[in-house]
């Protein structure tokens, strides 16, 4: 019986599938322990995206711990990214209220490069991302929301940097 049940075992464990999720690396190349990150460069109109976005991405890598944040001249990549545009669309309208329900969408050029070599490592020129946020007639309460989704998106779009730089995808 003990014969037979472990015989069962070793079928179905040697059987797999090899199911896997696409798009999983074996992470960062090895060498890279320590990551700079300075201020993007903001082409929009909207003031602080630059340091909003970077100081995003550095919590998520120190959050994260794997790879150290430490200034570009003790680094071994450099991350650089420019805000290369923000626009919006209005998504809905509620006549009573007087709001609009708006979507915000924020696009960056972002890449990380090797500094002992030179080379791109990883790259992403049109990286878009969006959040919807409501357009009050209160302009104080408009900026406000407005400004809630930018730090949203740059929190979110830097968990999806950082996360597809360490899988290689």
């Amino acid at each position: 019986m003990r014969l037979m049940a472990l015989s069962s075992f070793l079928f179905l464990f040697l059987s797999a599938c090899g199911y896997h999720f696409t798009g999983e690396g074996e992470g960062p190349r090895p060498g890279i322990n320590a990551v700079a990150i300075p201020v993007f460069e903001n082409n929009t109109s909207e003031p602080d995206l630059g340091s909003m976005f970077a100081g995003a991405l550095r919590n998520d890598f120190i959050q994260k711990g794997e790879i150290r944040v430490v200034p570009t001249d003790q680094a071994d990549v450099i991350f650089r990214g420019i805000i290369k545009n923000i626009y919006t669309s209005e998504v809905a309208h509620r006549e009573f209220e007087k709001t609009i329900l708006t979507r915000l969408y924020v696009t960056l050029d972002i890449r990380c490069d090797d500094v002992r070599n030179g080379k791109v490592l990883w790259q992403d020129p049109q990286y878009t991302y969006y959040q919807v946020y409501i357009q009050d007639p209160d302009p104080i309460i408009a900026f406000s929301n407005r400004r809630r989704a930018l730090e949203f998106l740059a929190r979110e779009m830097s968990i999806r940097i950082h996360d597809r730089f360490l899988s290689n995808f």
